[in-house]
Formats: structure tokens, sequence, C-alpha cells
């Protein structure tokens, strides 16, 4: 394997200093007086070189790694893909480059990987957390670490976050169904069940019933264990359909959730919206192009991920941000054919 050139190696080749090349390579030449000859010069050595600069030990004399990573529950969770996605491309038109970690729900793993992250000098970090409670997070923001939190939140939490507003996105969904002549509706709700997320929609599901007066009869209610969301998924679904005791609509709490009931309905042979509706709470491009297409409550994945790597880089930057400290965005629903079929009683 050849050497890598270093900031010495480019500098003895020019017969200049490392701080005349270090500078070049800043683009702080001509603010320290550098003539353009010898900024053209060491340009055209680094070229010729191929070297690279070493930017864990730049940022470590700079404190500046133009690095910044973003934890997930699940980088294969598409609604966590759609904001990497938008994220990176954010970053790199900064000059920044992203480590994108899956924590598994696992609060060891995120741990973890925060505390790799940060010894390697990471300007800063979005986090979707797994914690239990904002303890953590509240001591990096008291230490001064740029962060922002995302998706989930908190009681009492010192950090910047983005949020959307899970309560109302579940009531209207329901609301929906209510008003489509569904009432007889089963609640799928994804694992883990601490995070403020779920809560608040499970939250938003039953106060929307309540205002209708509907209750919910207890085996209706079917909270996923972490892990099993397809077994308790295909488990359920056989266990109604063998019974005869089909709901007349299904509510599905996130888009992995709402697909795994998609592929069981179809070996099931049930037809939706004609046996049972079927919506989910966070859309999925191919949602739209299914047969039938699935009815969803939207997030607003990029206005998440602009909002929170504009919070990110003020603080980074050390600038006074344009946004509140906890922004909460709205939702909408996308109606189409799951759940276009008023039951007739």
């Amino acid at each position: 394997m050849n050497k890598r050139v270093s900031l010495a190696d480019v500098a003895e080749s020019l017969g200049v200093s490392k701080t005349v090349v270090s500078l070049v390579i800043n683009n702080k030449g001509d603010a320290n007086g550098i003539s353009q000859e010898t900024q053209a010069r060491v340009r055209e050595k680094i070229k010729e070189l191929n070297y690279r600069p070493n930017v864990l030990a730049r940022g470590f004399r700079t404190g500046k790694t133009e690095t910044i990573g973003l934890i997930v529950s699940d980088i294969s969770n598409r609604f966590y893909s759609r904001i990497a996605r938008h994220i990176e491309d954010l970053a790199w038109n900064s000059g920044y480059s992203v480590v994108i970690c899956s924590t598994d729900e696992l609060i060891i793993k995120e741990n973890k990987q925060v505390s790799l992250l940060l010894d390697r000098k990471i300007d800063g970090l979005i986090i979707s957390s797994s914690h239990t409670d904002a303890t953590t997070y509240n001591e990096m923001f008291d230490e001064g670490i740029p962060h922002v939190m995302i998706d989930r939140t908190f009681p009492e939490m010192k950090s910047p976050s983005v949020s959307v507003d899970n309560y109302s996105g579940a009531r209207l969904g329901v609301k929906h169904l209510i008003q489509h002549g569904y009432r007889d509706i089963l609640l799928f709700a994804t694992p883990p069940g601490h995070i403020s997320s779920i809560q608040q929609r499970i939250k938003g599901f039953f106060d929307a019933l309540a205002e209708e007066n509907i209750i919910l009869p207890p085996e209706n209610f079917i909270q996923i264990e972490l892990g099993k969301v397809d077994q308790t998924i295909k488990e359920v679904l056989q266990d109604r359909y063998q019974s005869g005791n089909f709901p007349q609509a299904i509510f599905a709490l996130n888009n992995i959730s709402a697909s795994t009931c998609v592929k069981y309905l179809r070996k099931l042979s049930v037809n939706v919206p004609e046996q049972t509706a079927l919506i989910g709470f966070d859309d999925a491009v191919y949602f739209s192009y299914m047969k039938p297409t699935i009815t969803a409550i939207v997030q607003p994945t990029e206005m998440i991920s602009e909002t929170a790597f504009s919070m990110l880089l003020d603080q980074i930057e050390k600038k006074e941000s344009k946004y509140p400290h906890h922004v909460k965005l709205a939702v909408d629903i996308a109606i189409r054919e799951s759940t276009n079929k008023a039951f007739v009683y």
C-alpha cells in the first residue's frame, strides 16, 4: 500500500512551510498575505500528489471536522431513510458529511454510538432517541454539545427538537374512518411503547373515539412487542379471519406495521376496503401505487430534515436560530382507496 501523502510532504516538495500549505488548503491565503502564485503552486502540487487532508487530525487542531452524526432507530425504516437522504443532501451543500447510525431501539447501543461519534470530534448530532427520559441529552445540552432531537421528545427536555403533531395526526385518521362509517377499528400500536410519538398517537386515537362515544374493545388494542411486528400482525389477522370476527377497519401506527398488514391481508385474500379498511400513520412511496392504494397520515420529512439541520448548523456556527427551541410540525392525510368504501350497516 502506498504511503499516505502528508502535509509535510506537500510543503517539502514546494520548499515552503507546512503553515503556508495549511493556510492555502483552508482558503486563508489572501488573508495571510500569501501570493497568488504561491497559492496556485500549492493547489497544483496537492492535485499532483493526490494529497487528502486528515480530517480527524484537523478536527483535533481546529475543533471542527465538517462531519455530523445522524442516529436513528432503524435506517431501513422508510421514514428515517427519507430523512437521512434529505439531511445528507443539506449537509453536503453546506460542506458537511454525515455518519449514520442505527440503534435498533437499544439504549446501550445508542449511548455507545453517541460516545464514539463525540470521541471522533464530530461537530454535532441529530438524534431520534430510544431513551426513556431526557437525562442523557439534558447533560449534553448543559455541556454545550450541538445536537437536535427529532421525531421523539421527552418531558422537561432541554435539547432543541423537531417533531410532528402525532396526537392530531392520529385523531385525523380516526375521524376519517368514523366519517366513512367505520366504528369497529383494530389498532396496531408499534414498539417501543414508551417513545413519545407512539404514546401521542395512541392518545389521539382514543380521544377521537371518545368524542364519538365509541368504546374500543380491549382485544382491538394490540400493543406489539419489540422485534415481533411481523409475527404479531400475522397471528392476530389469522385469528380474526378464522374466527369470523374481522374488524371493519385497521389503523397501523407506522408504515412498517401498515405494510405488514397489507402482506397478510393479501395472504388471507381479504379484500381492502370491501372487507376491511386500512390506514397507516406515516406514508410510504409505494402506498400511492399499490392496488388498492393505501390511505396514510403524511409526515413532512423534508421539513423535519431542513429544520433540524438548520437548527444544528446554527449551534455549530454559534448563530441565533430563526426557529423556536421546540418545533412541532403539522401532518396531513393522504386519502386513498383503502378507506373509500363506507361500511353499510
